[in-house]
């Protein structure tokens, strides 16, 4: 079997990679070209890195394994149980807890940054976690007709209102930091309600520790 792995960030790739050797990681703008990036011989794309909280039962760093995963028009496409099964067993045995769940992508950016969002969200699709690149990977799974699966700890949660500047427009599309956004946000009120900076960059941090320890754990899988 050919794993393929797709995160959002530099960050998140170069943890992945690190974990992964010899498995193809993409990350950024490489989600709008899947079908030219992952080679014939894929049988399994992976959806990893870090992601938003929706329901009050995660919190940061819980890793969230998707069930299935639902899209802006409510469409659910269920994810691999046997994959997860053995992702279950393998981050227990590390001592990492993952969390089964309903989870949400659309590819759309700021749908989940305050938590009225995040309420309105979970409310509505009854999913518990969201990211921007999943739903790029389960699109490209069901075009080549193999299994998908997303686990993600989460780097931020329902009760987070992310601070202006870092919102969707922080980030540039290969996933980089907008620099020149980061510094005019920084000038402006970040909103009412906002977490510091400071907290949010904590968080984050806490989440790419716990992302690094579960494909740590994961390698084996991955790779096979």
């Amino acid at each position: 079997m050919t794993t393929v792995v797709l995160c959002g960030m530099p960050s998140e790739k170069e943890t992945l990679a690190k974990a992964f050797p010899g498995t193809l990681v993409l990350s950024g703008t490489d989600k709008l070209n899947l079908p030219g990036l992952i080679p014939d011989a894929c049988t399994r794309i992976v959806s990893m890195g870090v992601c938003g909280g929706l329901s009050p039962d995660l919190s940061v760093p819980d890793v969230a394994l998707a069930t299935a995963v639902v899209d802006h028009a409510g469409a659910g496409m269920p994810t691999d149980p046997a994959w997860n099964a053995s992702a279950t067993a393998a981050a227990r045995a590390a001592g990492i807890a993952l969390h089964p769940v309903p989870y949400y992508s659309s590819g759309l950016f700021d749908e989940a940054d305050t938590v009225d969002q995040r309420t309105a969200m979970y409310k509505r699709y009854g999913t518990h976690a969201i990211d921007d690149e999943s739903r790029f990977v389960v699109a490209e799974a069901v075009r080549r007709k193999v299994p998908f699966n997303v686990v993600r700890p989460l780097s931020d949660d329902y009760r987070d209102t992310l601070p202006l500047m870092a919102r969707g427009k922080i980030m540039n599309p290969d996933g980089s930091a907008n620099i020149p956004y980061l510094l005019t946000a920084l000038g402006q009120d970040q909103g009412e309600g906002a977490e510091s900076v400071f907290t949010v960059a904590a968080n984050y941090r806490r989440s790419l520790e716990v992302l690094e320890a579960l494909a740590k754990a994961l390698a084996g899988l991955i790779a096979r």
